[in-house]
């Protein structure tokens, strides 16, 4: 139980760096999953859904109390993102392990490009309700969201956000909150499942937990004592190479 201790520690950067900048610490865990300790597509998927779930699950209840979710629009992308899931996770325990990874550097790169044109941002979102009907246009963003999630532990949260912030133009502090709602329960999910295929790596993530649970505390402090452009900016550039290095390393198994 004590040979993967030093995933404590890095855990706590990661949460910490992640929270101070907007991203979503399983980035990050799933290529230190894979290459840094060789485990299976479907054990680094699982190890890290149960690893952000501490955070969120925490998370969930602070925006809960404060009211700032917005649970009409939450309640049917939880809905919509559930299938999505379930196509992910059988997705990545059945298809070429090399075609996850390539989507999962794909992905994150997308993720990494999105924030980095959020810290120029300029406009301001106001609205602080809307109606139920708006987010019909977009209801397959969840559900794809969820596929991506279900194949590498990524994919909820960085495509709903937009969704709220960008099109819908939700005030930012309600769209983050209705976001870390719906992959909350998309995690919670995810973590059933992944419990009853014994797709969790529970010595790896005895460690991991413990650690975002501290880091998760930290990144708020970090982010006051940085600015949040250089971290969004580190950060992105740490997430580019890692899906960079995902992507060439995938590319050997086609040819």
């Amino acid at each position: 139980m004590i040979e993967y201790w030093f995933m404590f520690p890095i855990a706590i950067v990661v949460a910490c760096l992640a929270t101070g900048s907007g991203f979503g610490g399983g980035i990050l865990f799933f290529p230190i999953f894979i290459h840094g300790l060789n485990l299976s597509v479907p054990e680094a998927v699982g190890t890290g859904m149960i690893t952000e779930l501490c955070g969120m699950t925490s998370a969930m209840i602070a925006y809960t109390e404060q009211k700032q979710v917005e649970f009409d629009l939450a309640l049917p992308m939880i809905i919509i993102s559930f299938p999505g899931l379930v196509i992910g996770l059988h997705l990545a325990s059945s298809v070429n392990p090399a075609i996850p990874k390539m989507f999962f550097g794909l992905a994150v790169i997308s993720c990494a490009l999105w924030v980095l044109m959020s810290i120029k941002k300029t406009t301001e979102n106001t609205r602080a309700h809307i109606l139920v009907e708006e987010i019909f246009p977009w209801a397959w963003v969840p559900f794809f969201g969820g596929i991506a999630s279900g194949m590498t532990s990524v994919g909820t949260a960085e495509s709903v956000l937009p969704v709220l912030d960008r099109l819908l133009k939700i005030e930012i502090h309600r769209a983050i909150a209705t976001t870390v709602v719906v992959e909350g329960c998309v995690g919670w999910l995810a973590t059933a499942l992944n419990i009853w295929e014994g797709q969790i790596r529970w010595d790896v993530a005895v460690f991991t937990t413990a650690g975002v649970i501290i880091g998760g505390r930290l990144g708020p402090m970090v982010s006051r004592m940085i600015a949040e452009r250089i971290l969004k900016l580190v950060f992105s550039i740490f997430v580019i190479l890692a899906g960079l290095q995902m992507i060439y390393k995938s590319i050997g198994y086609f040819f």
